[in-house]
């Protein structure tokens, strides 16, 4: 047989890689995969830290092996590697401009576009023209809260309202949060992440977005119909991010997923 090797491809049109935090099912990929185009292939490398236990000095001590794998990926011949976990960027105490410092530095080591999902949350909003937020911070510890919402603050957004799901009263408080977190491996059902997101929407009706932290709420099902209900748009953790790869990739997204991503088809 003669194979003409210089007309084989890869059978991807682009290949896109996760970080993911440890120590529960992170399903980032088959998320991202209803959101990318037909044809996008995608992997993850689950961070390994001993004794994980979510709490940030943990995640400060995993930043090494967190850029080890995204070398990792990279060297798999990914074309965008993507980090998951809002609190990341501000675990060390560090603000917006620490952050694009440390993503341009990344990506410069490992040669491909490097994410992080809290970062992406800032330049979503930034995109989209946002300056008035109110910030739905799902199950967040206090530390969790405080730090993101600093971290927002210092990239010039106005907070004009936020609180986790036991701010809301939601959850009767941390010790129900860990119940559920445990019950679906911190995968939170659907009705907690709409209530969530549209509770703090009519707590400041005329913020421009509202921004919804936190891997464990998975928002693609419902960014469009809770964009619908609310006439804002919603710039969450987890389409953020999956918004900030596709745009490294020059792809869009596949229509229905919501104000940002409908974004990358224009």
């Amino acid at each position: 047989m003669n194979i003409d090797v210089s007309k084989l491809r890869s059978k991807y049109i682009a290949h896109a890689g996760f970080v993911t935090t440890p120590k529960y099912f992170d399903d980032a990929v088959q998320e991202f995969l209803k959101v990318a185009p037909k044809g996008v292939g995608a992997i993850q490398r689950v961070l390994s830290l001993d004794g994980y236990s979510w709490a940030l000095d943990q995640r400060v001590a995993g930043m090494e092996e967190m850029e080890h794998s995204a070398r990792a990926l990279a060297e798999s011949n990914c074309d965008v590697v993507m980090q998951v976990g809002t609190n990341w960027v501000h675990a060390a105490g560090t603000g917006p401009a620490d952050i694009r410092k440390k993503i341009n530095r990344v990506s410069g080591n490992i040669g491909v576009p490097f994410v992080m999902a809290g970062h992406a949350i800032v330049e979503g909003l930034n995109h989209i023209g946002a300056t008035r937020i109110a910030v739905a911070n799902s199950y967040y510890r206090d530390d969790w809260r405080d730090g993101i919402n600093r971290y927002l603050t210092a990239a010039g957004f106005e907070i004009v309202a936020s609180g986790s799901i036991m701010d809301q009263g939601i959850v009767a408080d941390l010790d129900e949060a860990l119940a559920i977190e445990a019950a679906t491996l911190w995968n939170y059902p659907d009705f907690i992440v709409r209530k969530a997101i549209v509770d703090m929407h009519h707590e400041a009706p005329d913020a421009d977005a509202v921004v919804q932290t936190g891997a464990g709420f998975r928002t693609i099902d419902l960014l469009q119909s809770i964009e619908d209900e609310t006439g804002v748009p919603v710039i969450a953790s987890d389409g953020a991010t999956f918004w900030a790869g596709l745009r490294a990739l020059g792809l869009p997204a596949t229509a229905g997923f919501g104000f940002l991503l409908d974004g990358t088809r224009n």
